[in-house]
């Protein structure tokens, strides 16, 4: 037994390191503050942080918004070939469309959801520019591929594109603003299950009004445009607050270490 101690002491004395002056430690920490500051550290453009988070979004994610996209086309297109009254497929988009949003606010808040801010704020980017990169794909993926199936809506329904644009975009946006909302407003546990009850709430609301004919009257039109632009305001300014609740996490988290 002593010999197997002694054994053991002269091999911790072969891995045996000097000690290191505190004013060596200094500069060594000096240094590495330093570069953190520099330039060269935080050279990251808004292209580089773009592409980065675009290489980290699941195949799966865009194999849904794809799907449902199909899935919307096909239907139109089946609707208007059976010449199907234009409520009809409007009222299919308006439950689509909350779906492909919760889609895309789930990936986007998945540091929240999963509790994974943490990791994400360890990075070079702070968490709010990660998450603002990420809103960005997402959200601009979502406008163009609803706007196409709006588009191809207008057209077997020889309607106005711009009609047919307000009905799809006004449901777009208060999707996103009462999803972001509660996200902000709710316990990260239970994020989930709001956000589709959230869901099914805002598609059963726009599915009965849009069974009123009198809404795609001509004379209802600058209704829809004024509805546009107080959702519209109504999404910037949630933005806003939830850009707000994720630089905080991050501020948070720095104050904890």
């Amino acid at each position: 037994m002593y010999e197997k101690n002694n054994d053991i002491q002269e091999w911790l004395r072969l891995y045996d390191t000097s000690v290191i002056p505190e004013n060596k430690m200094n500069e060594l920490i000096s240094a590495g503050k330093k570069y953190m500051d520099s330039a060269e550290f935080n050279k990251n453009s808004l292209q580089n942080i773009l592409l980065s988070q675009l290489q980290y979004l699941p195949f799966s994610f865009w194999i849904i918004q794809i799907g449902l996209i199909i899935i919307s086309i096909l239907v139109v297109c089946l609707f208007g070939y059976w010449s199907v009254p234009l409520h009809y497929p409007l009222t299919v988009l308006v439950i689509i469309i909350p779906l492909i949003v919760l889609v895309g606010v789930r990936e986007v808040s998945k540091s929240n959801i999963y509790d994974m801010w943490e990791i994400e704020q360890s990075s070079r980017c702070q968490l709010v520019k990660i998450t603002a990169c990420r809103m960005l794909i997402i959200g601009l993926a979502d406008l163009f591929l609803i706007t196409s199936v709006l588009v191809i809506t207008s057209f077997y329904y020889q309607q106005s594109i711009l009609e047919i644009i307000l009905y799809g975009m006004v449901p777009f946006n208060i999707s996103c603003t009462c999803y972001l909302f509660t996200i902000i407003k709710n316990e990260k546990g239970q994020i989930t299950y709001h956000l589709f009850v959230c869901m099914i709430c805002i598609a059963v609301i726009f599915s009965i009004i849009l069974k009123q004919e009198i809404l795609f009257e001509t004379s209802m039109l600058w209704g829809w445009v004024a509805f546009y632009f107080f959702s519209l305001i109504l999404l910037g300014k949630t933005i806003w607050n939830y850009m707000k609740h994720e630089k905080m996490i991050g501020e948070l988290a720095w104050n904890l270490q």
